[in-house]
């Protein structure tokens, strides 16, 4: 029982971190030279189900775990083949049962450059070949390796390359990235380690395992509506350990994969709504979550390009 309430507690934490980016703030669309639009999102993501490692439990200490998020995220073109990406999330979790404290406060700023490489038009069809790199921090000194965790509190270093094609409406995006995540500080003396997730010289020390992403997205785009459907693989890199007795929550090897819908109403010329669902297919060190969001967008959005 001791085991599988210590569990319940990593989850929460794994799962924060890949809310906040949703199924990535990148995209194939690039938002043109000196046009901006500004995103406010408010998300909600439930489960009551979850992986040790890759084997899926439920723990009835700890009911339903509800992560509540609200994100901005802040899109301008420095160029015509240029943007600058800044997302920034406030989150708040809890569970239902058991006496896990509920935490909440700002999580991550996440600061993104894409680059339009290549961009070849034929006809009403067109194929870009993009690249991001971003860097994200900690916006406060958030508890990381404790129950209800708001986030892993590591520096991560995130490249993607992604190709986009586009014929009259129709659109498809495939993106590969890889995240380097940075060392953290743990508030308590480690009796558990493994040498290659933490530091030799500080039982204090931890590194958080590196992950890739695959993300594919399919849809339509018009001048007043977007509508999609994307499928997002996160892979752990790293070795990394399995939620146990005495191990550091952030060292946990977490993986996933996810899919959605997402869908853009264009109501006025720089004004409109946006709203997606997704959920978790299978997943390791982390909870069998669905999640609901919605928002309004100002400015120059996909659509509007």
């Amino acid at each position: 029982m001791r085991f599988i309430a210590f569990t319940a507690s990593v989850l929460v934490l794994l799962t924060l971190v890949s809310k906040a980016r949703a199924q990535g703030v990148v995209d194939g669309f690039m938002r043109g030279q000196r046009k901006a639009s500004l995103a406010i999102i408010g998300s909600q993501s439930t489960y009551d189900t979850y992986f040790i490692n890759k084997t899926e439990t439920r723990n009835p200490n700890l009911g339903t775990v509800t992560t509540q998020a609200l994100t901005l995220v802040g899109t301008y073109g420095l160029g015509y083949d240029l943007d600058l990406i800044v997302a920034a999330p406030y989150i708040r979790t809890e569970a239902s049962a058991g006496y896990f404290p509920k935490q909440e406060g700002f999580q991550d700023v996440s600061a993104t450059l894409r680059w339009e490489a290549f961009d070849y038009k034929f006809g009403s069809t067109r194929l870009s070949w993009l690249f991001a790199v971003g860097y994200s921090i900690p916006m406060q000194n958030y508890v990381n390796d404790a129950l209800m965790a708001i986030g892993r509190g590591s520096q991560n270093l995130d490249g993607q390359t992604m190709l986009h094609f586009k014929a009259r409406s129709f659109f498809v995006t495939g993106q590969y990235g890889y995240i380097r995540r940075g060392q953290v500080s743990l508030d308590r003396q480690v009796n558990y380690y493994d040498p290659s997730q933490l530091n030799l010289y500080s039982s204090t020390k931890a590194n958080v395992p590196d992950v890739t992403e695959l993300i594919v997205r399919a849809g339509i785009v018009t001048k007043w509506c977007n509508v999609d459907v994307w499928a997002q693989r996160q892979t752990p890199y790293n070795e990394g350990t399995n939620i146990g007795p005495g191990i550091p929550f952030p060292t946990n090897a977490v993986g996933f994969t996810r899919v959605g819908a997402t869908a853009y109403l264009r109501l006025l010329k720089q004004f409109g709504l946006t709203a997606g669902y997704n959920t978790t297919l299978d997943g390791r060190n982390t909870g069998k979550s669905t999640q609901i969001n919605g928002g309004i967008v100002i400015g120059h959005w996909t659509a509007n390009n």
